[in-house]
């Protein structure tokens, strides 16, 4: 049905100030990321640091783009921050421009409403190095044109020859429909160049103030031939002599050889007009986030100055608690209950440092850091397919992290949730002792923990919050902020209690745990000289001195 542009342009409008939740085809959505991951880059998020932050919901919940080439390349720049000020600023002017100015906004929404077939998710196949398939046979084609015009020329001296024409004619329409199909899964990708070339013209005569349009002009025009090709490949007439004739002389088959020709030698002219149509449409994806979200422009200073957040939340949290973080120096270690907040607040620290090396703009008050990578070890679990242990999962997670801070030191935001929780007690203090104490001087981390006594055991590398939960007689409740210093209450069998475990399970874990609780006082009261004795953080200092 026919609508007006306006008409089109208050629905276009309508969604992208209120963007509907979809489900998008991840796998498609990751195409273009995955064909470029390989290229030089400053870092690309791994996969389990992406996972650890909800990077899919995280795309989701961005995901206010127009077209799927919009889409992959909004995928590919969460995945891929950068380093340098310039081009983040540049893409901030870019946000703005599509936010505050309605009239530059609606020719980018009309623009980019003419690339939103799924076939646009197969563009990347146009710039991705492997030439487009080949016809099998595709080489005789050429040999049985000439054979069917030699012998139907020739009949007119010798008309014996034009059995050899019926001969031919019949091979070629097989030949023809043979390869038909097969032809047509090969150019619907090229059938959205077309699309995807029209969009990029429209955005060039609407004369958006943004970098990425402004070298259009010529990859454009090195598009037009094969648009042409293309074309030829489409046209179909109603007398069917047009196509009488591609059938007898093969024509779709030879114009197809030469579009696989054409695409392979303007791939590079193919993405850049594939990135510049992206850029605009993850501008206006991330102008929505921005009015649908409280969000501040980050800054970018010296690594002396550490990472300040103010405010920050997880936008993916309804009712999020914003809090507010220094990190500098020290590192920082976090205590407190399960529910307390303290996974989520390293999430909330880690999507802060991502969006801000991505798409310049953070949901907090105020951001200020140095440019790093983050890595992540938050949610990992142990491996069926490959019989690995979530130990050892673990175990290799961790070494992974130790040789890239010894890679490139300084230059890492690492967010730790309860190492080695995978083993005993005792090697777990010890294992987390070893690893913190050589990570903090290579990088900035933050990490949670259960055992108290690693606070101690950090003090010289480490500052101690806390996120604690309020258990009375009525309720139970978490107020979700971060406090400075270590946690001072126990509150897990109380919310046993709380939970109605039977009253004898929970008598009999109070029990236990003052017994614990009071060996450990006795333990840390004895005398101080190593003769006497000592409590159990003061004999491991005592046996790193000794081992050097």
């Amino acid at each position: 049905m026919w609508t007006s542009s306006r008409t089109h342009l208050r629905r276009l409008e309508a969604a992208w100030h209120q963007p509907a939740a979809r489900s998008p085809h991840l796998p498609l959505v990751a195409r273009y990321y995955d064909l470029v991951q390989h290229e030089p880059a400053y870092h690309r998020l791994p996969d389990q640091t992406w996972e650890d932050l909800n990077g899919d919901l995280l795309f989701n919940l961005l995901d206010a783009t127009v077209s799927p080439v919009g889409q992959q390349c909004l995928y590919h720049r969460l995945r891929s921050p950068l380093t340098d000020e310039a081009p983040l600023h540049e893409f901030d002017t870019a946000a703005n421009l599509l936010a505050q100015q309605s009239e530059v906004r609606g020719h980018a929404l009309l623009a980019l409403n003419q690339l939103t077939a799924h076939e646009a998710y197969y563009l990347t196949d146009l710039f991705s190095g492997e030439p487009l398939p080949t016809l099998p046979g595709a080489r005789f084609a050429p040999l049985l044109v000439l054979g069917l015009l030699a012998t139907l020329l020739g009949g007119f001296w010798l008309p014996v020859l034009w059995v050899g024409t019926l001969a031919f004619a019949l091979t070629n329409a097989v030949f023809h429909f043979w390869q038909l199909q097969r032809i047509t899964n090969c150019v619907r990708p090229l059938l959205q160049l077309g699309r995807l070339r029209r969009a990029g013209q429209a955005l060039q005569r609407a004369a958006l103030p943004l970098r990425p349009l402004q070298p259009l002009a010529a990859p454009l025009s090195r598009l037009r031939a094969i648009m042409w090709q293309v074309t030829f490949l489409q046209v179909q007439d109603n007398l069917l002599v047009l196509s009488l004739v591609k059938m007898l002389l093969l024509l779709d088959v030879l114009v197809y050889a030469r579009c696989r020709v054409a695409v392979q030698q303007q791939a590079p002219a193919i993405r850049t007009v594939f990135e510049a149509v992206g850029y605009v449409d993850c501008a206006l994806a991330v102008a929505s986030f921005r009015q649908r979200h409280a969000t501040c422009v980050p800054h970018f200073g010296p690594a002396a100055d550490g990472i300040q957040l103010q405010a920050g939340y997880h936008p993916l949290v309804l009712g999020c608690v914003p809090n507010d973080l220094t990190l500098a120096g020290p590192g920082v270690l976090l205590t407190g209950s399960n529910m307390a907040g303290k996974t989520t607040f390293m999430r909330t620290l880690g999507v802060n440092a991502l969006l801000a090396q991505t798409i310049a703009t953070c949901p907090a008050t105020a951001y200020r850091a140095p440019f790093c990578r983050v890595l992540t070890s938050l949610s990992l679990a142990d491996s069926l397919p490959t019989g690995k242990s979530y130990y050892l999962v673990e175990a290799e997670t961790m070494r992974q992290l130790l040789l890239a801070c010894d890679a490139a030191p300084s230059s890492y935001l690492l967010l730790l949730d309860e190492l080695f929780k995978g083993t005993n007690t005792q090697e777990r203090i010890a294992a987390n002792k070893a690893v913190l104490a050589y990570l903090q001087p290579r990088s900035w981390v933050v990490a949670a923990t259960h055992d108290g006594e690693l606070g101690a055991l950090l003090q010289s590398y480490f500052v101690e919050y806390h996120f604690c939960e309020t258990v009375t007689a009525e309720d139970w409740y978490f107020d979700y902020r971060l406090k400075a210093g270590p946690l001072t209450t126990r509150n897990a069998i109380r919310l046993l209690a709380r939970l109605h475990y039977l009253a004898q399970v929970v008598a009999a874990a109070q029990t236990l745990s003052a017994m614990l609780a009071t060996r450990a006082h006795a333990s840390s009261a004895q005398a101080t000289t190593p003769e006497e004795g000592g409590s159990v953080v003061d004999s491991i200092k005592g046996d790193e001195k000794l081992l050097g």
